[in-house]
């Protein structure tokens, strides 16, 4: 049984968060830029809080343009914060110092264009944040059901992240569909 099925069935999730799983479809499967833009909208407002995450799709390009530096500046601050106050193993603390470099190329990558660079990247720092946060347990079997159990929009945001890792070994998604990802992924963490 795949894990949205399961976790619906479990009701891990409340009726509006389980349309959440169908969304993320949708836009994984869109070609549109429409609708990149609805069903980002959509999966943010699940995740987040509705409607804040659309003054980063609508509206003036330079409004736009301001909202997503925002965003990164957020993004940032709020991980590096996240970083610095989490307690680690005297092992994991150049895991630490590592996230934090991961962070600004990430940055760099994502202002300069680079969306595929800045994809992986952002994949990998929100591994390296679930083992920061939770340590050995983020590589079990059991982290999905563990983090849903925890907060479903925390299961949720992990979900998602599982997904987009799938699809980076796929190799699949043109670069607007990756912008949108990895902008809902970013407001998603920001709003934790």
């Amino acid at each position: 049984m795949a894990f949205p099925d399961f976790a619906v069935e479990e009701r891990l999730v409340s009726d509006a968060e389980r349309e959440a799983f169908g969304i993320f479809g949708k836009l994984a499967g869109s070609s549109s830029h429409a609708d990149f833009i609805a069903y980002s909208l959509a999966f943010a407002d699940i995740l987040g809080s509705p409607g804040e995450f659309g003054s980063i799709v609508h509206g003036d390009p330079a409004d736009r343009l301001a909202a997503i530096d925002h965003l990164l500046k957020v993004f940032r601050e709020n991980t590096e914060l996240l970083v610095h106050k989490t307690w680690v193993e005297k092992s994991d603390e150049k895991r630490k110092e590592k996230l934090i470099e991961e962070v600004s190329s990430f940055e760099r990558e994502f202002r300069a264009g680079d969306l595929r660079p800045a994809f992986r990247r952002f994949v990998q720092l929100c591994h390296s944040i679930a083992h920061l946060l939770f340590g050995a347990q983020s590589r079990a079997d059991d982290f999905l059901l563990y983090t849903f159990r925890i907060d479903p929009k925390l299961g949720l945001f992990f979900w998602f992240v599982g997904e987009l890792g799938d699809q980076l070994h796929r190799d699949a998604g043109d670069d607007e569909l990756l912008k949108a990802e990895v902008l809902v992924g970013m407001y998603v963490l920001s709003c934790f």
